[in-house]
């Protein structure tokens, strides 16, 4: 009977230490690419001054690549939000430089979203396209 009291935490032991080298190995590859790309993009945009905050969401996945970014401004006038998201747009897009395509959208608000100001209050003649959004704010396609 003392052998089984001796093997019997041996083995949860060992199960244990077989589980937590498990559970820790499927977190050695650190953030995926969509994450670093979120992370990359919003500091881009809080690199410019006006920019407040900025929420992303980076979708990557077998159907293509999704970027939406709600930036806030500073100010409550229209006008001084489509400058600064001027300013935002190519720091940001030059961060989606790998990427061959995808989605991107983009806006500003003010403080309080009563004010916003988005890619067409630049002249951006629309769309969705990421190459779109690089080929106009960047003059690059």
């Amino acid at each position: 009977m003392s052998f089984r009291r001796f093997f019997k935490p041996a083995v949860s032991a060992s199960t244990m230490g077989l589980i937590i080298l498990g559970a820790s190995a499927c977190g050695l590859g650190g953030p995926s690419k969509a994450e670093r790309l979120g992370k990359d993009l919003e500091a881009a945009a809080l690199s410019v001054p006006g920019v407040e905050s900025a929420k992303l969401n980076v979708n990557m996945n077998t159907s293509g690549n999704f970027i939406t970014v709600k930036l806030v401004g500073s100010s409550h006038d229209a006008d001084v939000l489509a400058d600064v998201l001027g300013n935002a747009l190519p720091p940001m897009l030059e961060e989606t430089e790998e990427l061959q395509s995808g989605t991107f959208g983009i806006s500003i608000f003010s403080p309080d979203d009563a004010v916003s100001a988005s890619a067409r209050d630049l002249g951006y003649p629309g769309g969705s396209s990421l190459n779109s959004f690089r080929e106009y704010f960047l003059s690059v396609p």
